[in-house]
């Protein structure tokens, strides 16, 4: 049985819902340690991938279950560099939710064009963080001191 573009509205839009609602638990959740931050950061990683594929290939519900994955996962990112006092990386992580906020809008609306222009306003919050408060080491990243 083939959907329909309704049924894949309706079913992004449910997933919306249930990121919200995500988002409001997600935000109660104790700061992860730094050693878990970078699993976290793995695996946001991952995910926006697959977000990225999902779009290009207008898979909306799968959008939609992503967004679902990596709402909470931000949340953990805002706890984290909140509880470290680090303003502007908390801010960064707004801008994010934010880009996700638009990304769920072109979802619900199957803008492609709205959906891409998202993740790219996400990895460019991603990577300006990134660039002020990580450095590579031998091991892989790590956060940079005073960060």
């Amino acid at each position: 049985m083939r959907r329909s573009p309704s049924d894949d509205a309706r079913f992004v839009g449910v997933c919306l819902c249930v990121w919200l609602l995500a988002a409001v638990v997600g935000a109660r959740q104790s700061a992860p340690t730094e050693e878990e931050y970078g699993a976290l950061m793995t695996e946001i990683r991952f995910t926006v991938g697959d977000a990225e594929l999902h779009v290009d290939a207008r898979y909306w519900p799968e959008l939609g279950e992503d967004l679902d994955k990596l709402m909470p996962m931000f949340r953990q990112v805002e706890a984290f560099w909140t509880a470290r006092g680090t303003d502007d990386a908390v801010g960064f992580a707004k801008e994010t939710i934010a880009a996700f906020t638009e990304l769920s809008a072109a979802a619900i609306d199957q803008n492609r064009g709205g959906a891409l222009a998202a993740i790219m306003a996400l990895r460019a919050t991603c990577e300006s963080c990134h660039e002020k408060h990580r450095e590579q080491t031998d091991d892989g990243y790590r956060i940079k001191p005073g960060s």
